[in-house]
């Protein structure tokens, strides 16, 4: 016998309305920034092996309704992040074809962000946030993401553009940063498929 009971449903053959939101705050980019966290200490971090081929990443985040997961070995050990964006389009293309492999070879590790090309902020800083204030930082950093850490220096969560995008209701675009030639390189490829 099962310790869990079943509980009572209800018919819906008379509902034919949303109730009305009164609970419901609505956030804005003068909202505290801890409203868009996701937060590891309440909630299990996204995680993929480095080692998960391209294809079946792609499955998982579609499957998982995700846009990003942290990148980790088979000692759990971080590495970096991925997300759909990485996944997909002319960088996959352009990595496999340097390495002479086809896209199908293609790990997560080969297309991710390493954990040294990312940003982290103190979970204690953002705490103290708006929503608007995490948005100026990743238009600066020219990153879909940032990283938080706890007081051990431990990740403790993360915040992403499509995060604040979903919860605004409006639409968020972060413009890749270049850092060198071959950054801007990548970058003028990657606009240019979009324009294509």
């Amino acid at each position: 016998m099962s310790e869990y009971k079943s509980l009572q449903t209800l018919k819906l053959e008379g509902v034919y309305q949303f109730c009305d939101y009164y609970d419901a705050e609505p956030l804005s980019l003068s909202s505290p920034a801890v409203k868009v966290i996701t937060d590891f200490a309440r909630r299990q971090p996204q995680m993929i092996l480095k080692d998960v081929d391209i294809d079946h990443a792609v499955y998982m985040m579609l499957n998982g309704h995700v846009r990003s997961k942290l990148v980790v070995d088979h000692d759990d050990t971080f590495l970096g992040v991925v997300n759909s964006k990485d996944l997909s389009g002319r960088r996959v293309l352009s990595i496999a074809q340097k390495r002479q492999v086809a896209r199908s070879d293609l790990t997560v590790e080969d297309v991710m962000t390493k954990k040294q090309d990312l940003h982290a902020m103190r979970f204690s800083t953002v705490a103290s946030a708006k929503i608007g204030d995490v948005l100026q930082t990743l238009r600066e950093l020219g990153q879909q993401h940032v990283l938080l850490m706890d007081e051990k220096g431990g990740l403790r969560g993360m915040i992403s553009s499509s995060d604040i995008a979903r919860a605004l209701h409006v639409p968020v675009n972060i413009f890749q940063k270049a850092h060198s030639f071959r950054d801007i390189f990548e970058i003028i490829h990657e606009h240019g498929e979009l324009m294509a």
